[in-house]
């Protein structure tokens, strides 16, 4: 893990390079990029975050041997904090509701002026700075509790876990819906879909828990029933995120309201057509089938293998999304895409492992101490 943290890290840096030299060559093509590769991350990790909330309150024990590294990935989102920075300086570049109403043509002024209150820049950074808060604080305080009981278990630590994952459950999950609203949805300001912060949602949850099934450590390492259950909670979101993008897809085709279908024609025509097609089947169909198997879900590798096709869906679903609204013509796949990935998700990846590791330092003279008394008894 420490080389897949140092290899994480060089990513990052050339990631981060090639991001410089995008602000040069094509600044609002790069935010776009970035944008992509930005919400992507966010809702990886937020999700493993509500994993983290869930767990306890469900009395979860299969997700023991993931729970170190949950925490691990939780803890980045102060740095995901920061990586916000280019996104609020660059929203004139990427929503086109950022600039002064008289400036906007009269269509799209139209539909911004009822939406002033809530779409300025302002309000827009406020917002994204709440949730930002309020995620790395729920994050941080149940990683440094986790961490205080591997010493030795506190029934009150442990009761103080779960009542905040209660408490901050439903906040956390509200504020990646709202999250989903503002940094997504708000690219076609015209258009609205109530379930459009689920689908992100679900989309986010199956991408963490596919990160959950590669992250997970030797110490202890997960049984195969552990695994078990981790792949058919997967399969249900897989299943969910689907049923998501297929309900807001019929209620619109059905009530056929321009400014409700406007959304669709760029994403389902020429290549974005093509993309939403890998999609359905590379993101619900194939995986679907794979997880209907015992020894798909129960085999190491094989979940792996599984995991890592669907982050890379992940990422293209996210993808979807956000390009279609500065180039609605066709897919026109740019180097700048890999680098602001590389930046993102190699500097989160980079962290993850360096606090996975301090992570585990303080449990060791625990469990030595602990096989010290059980070998006196």
């Amino acid at each position: 893990m420490r080389g897949a943290g140092r290899t994480a890290l060089i990513v990052g840096v050339i990631g981060a390079g090639l991001c410089v030299v995008g602000v040069l060559v094509d600044p609002a093509r790069l935010l776009a990029s970035y944008l992509v590769a930005y919400a992507a991350v966010v809702a990886l990790v937020v999700g493993v975050l509500l994993m983290r909330m869930m767990a306890p309150l469900c009395g979860a024990t299969w997700f023991v041997p993931y729970r170190r590294a949950a925490d691990a990935t939780a803890a980045t989102l102060p740095l995901l904090a920061l990586l916000f920075l280019p996104i609020a300086f660059g929203l004139g570049r990427l929503y086109p509701w950022a600039h002064p109403l008289a400036s906007l043509p009269p269509a799209l002024r139209a539909a911004v002026a009822p939406k002033r209150a809530y779409l300025n820049p302002a309000a827009f950074v406020v917002r994204a700075a709440i949730y930002l808060v309020l995620w790395s604080a729920v994050a941080l305080c149940l990683g440094r509790w986790a961490r205080r009981r591997d010493g030795a278990t506190e029934l009150a630590l442990a009761r103080r876990q779960r009542v905040l994952s209660a408490v901050a459950l439903p906040a956390v999950a509200f504020a990646l819906s709202f999250a989903a609203f503002d940094w997504l949805m708000s690219l076609a300001p015209a258009w609205s879909s109530t379930i459009f912060g689920v689908y992100y949602f679900a989309g986010g949850m199956i991408a963490a828990l596919a990160w959950l099934a590669l992250a997970a450590g030797e110490a202890p390492a997960p049984t195969p029933a552990q695994q078990h259950a981790l792949a058919t909670l997967l399969f249900a979101f897989v299943v969910f995120w689907a049923y998501c993008g297929f309900s807001q897809f019929l209620i619109i085709w059905i009530g056929d309201v321009p400014g409700e279908v406007a959304w669709y024609v760029p994403r389902l025509a020429g290549s974005w057509g093509v993309l939403g097609g890998i999609l359905l089947v590379g993101g619900f169909v194939l995986p679907f089938l794979a997880l209907l198997f015992r020894a798909v879900k129960r085999e190491r590798r094989r979940l792996a293998a599984v995991a890592v096709w669907l982050l890379a869906l992940h990422w293209l679903d996210v993808y979807w999304m956000v390009l279609p609204a500065s180039h609605p013509a066709g897919w026109p796949p740019h180097w700048l895409d890999l680098a602001a990935l590389a930046a993102v998700g190699g500097f989160t990846l980079a962290l993850a492992v360096r606090l996975g590791a301090r992570h585990e330092a303080p449990a060791e003279p625990a469990r030595r101490a602990a096989g010290e008394r059980r070998e006196a008894s």
